[in-house]
């Protein structure tokens, strides 16, 4: 359990590290939202799930076909 804004700035850095490395075409921003969403509800996991998956499924809406890969 994340407890601080420090741990959730220091995950954002890591998967920021990752993102750039392995998965450019994926925007910082969805990341920093799926992180801050499951912060916000890492007391109710069905909620955090809920709200991760309408935050990729909006990306992906946006997203044409073979744009990402």
């Amino acid at each position: 359990m994340m407890k601080s804004n420090v741990e959730v700035e220091e995950l954002i850095g890591v998967l920021e590290k990752i993102r750039k490395e392995k998965y450019p075409d994926i925007p910082e921003k969805l990341i920093r939202e799926i992180v801050a969403n499951e912060f916000e509800q890492q007391d109710d996991r069905a909620q955090a799930k809920k709200g991760t998956k309408k935050l990729i499924d909006e990306f992906l809406k946006d997203v044409n076909v073979g744009e990402v890969e």
